[in-house]
């Protein structure tokens, strides 16, 4: 395998434990790259700022904004980094915006280790990868997914994610511990989704979810 040359990565996690895991395998992995992490999407736009990295390893969901918006917001740089979402998130809508925003490439947080370095290396060359068990799922999806038009698609960012964290059965309190926002945030959030979506209800949300591949 032909060796790289030296390059940067920058880790958007806002858990210690998943940043400190992910620097070390990476400096394992590719000795020759320089490995920074952040914690969360202000602390990342700082470094990206000040500092060119080739890729940008971003969790989909951080405490101060969606990883989804910090997505958007490193591709207006000058010399923007290459993109790979790490997520749990292994919903087909999850895969798609994220890469319509801008990653390259999309790595589920349970895949092994050795998937991750492989889109680090795809992603350098130019390339897009996504974890294969996903892929996979992905494209029979494809096949089987209608043309009519999916009112979630009307949602910003964190209206899906507060979506989709209903569909599971929490509460708004638990959504708002598990996306670090407040109560109240959350409550507004859900009022908009079932505006925008005319669902009416925690039933006809998981019962859309689980329709659309969502749950």
């Amino acid at each position: 395998m032909q060796s790289l040359p030296p390059f940067n990565i920058l880790v958007v996690d806002d858990h210690a434990l998943v940043r400190e895991a992910f620097t070390s395998m990476l400096k394992g992995e590719f000795p020759q790259a320089t490995v920074v992490s952040t914690g969360t999407c202000a602390e990342a736009m700082v470094e990206a700022r000040t500092h060119d990295y080739e890729i940008a390893l971003v969790d989909i969901e951080l405490g101060d904004r969606s990883g989804m918006e910090l997505t958007t917001e490193l591709r207006t740089l000058t010399n923007p980094p290459k993109i790979i979402a790490v997520s749990m998130h292994q919903e087909e809508t999850f895969v798609s915006r994220t890469m319509q925003l801008g990653a390259r490439s999309y790595v589920t947080k349970d895949a092994p280790p050795h998937e991750l370095f492989d889109a680090i290396r795809c992603t350098l060359e130019g390339r897009s990868y996504i974890s294969r068990e996903l892929a996979q799922k992905f494209a029979d999806r494809s096949i089987r997914k209608g043309s009519a038009g999916q009112v979630h698609e009307k949602l910003s960012n964190r209206e899906l994610e507060v979506l989709m964290q209903l569909a599971r059965g929490k509460s708004l309190k638990q959504v708002a511990l598990d996306l670090s926002l407040s109560p109240r945030t959350v409550a507004v959030h859900k009022h908009n989704l079932c505006r925008k979506t005319g669902l009416k209800g925690t039933v006809e949300i998981l019962r859309y979810c689980q329709s659309n591949g969502l749950a």
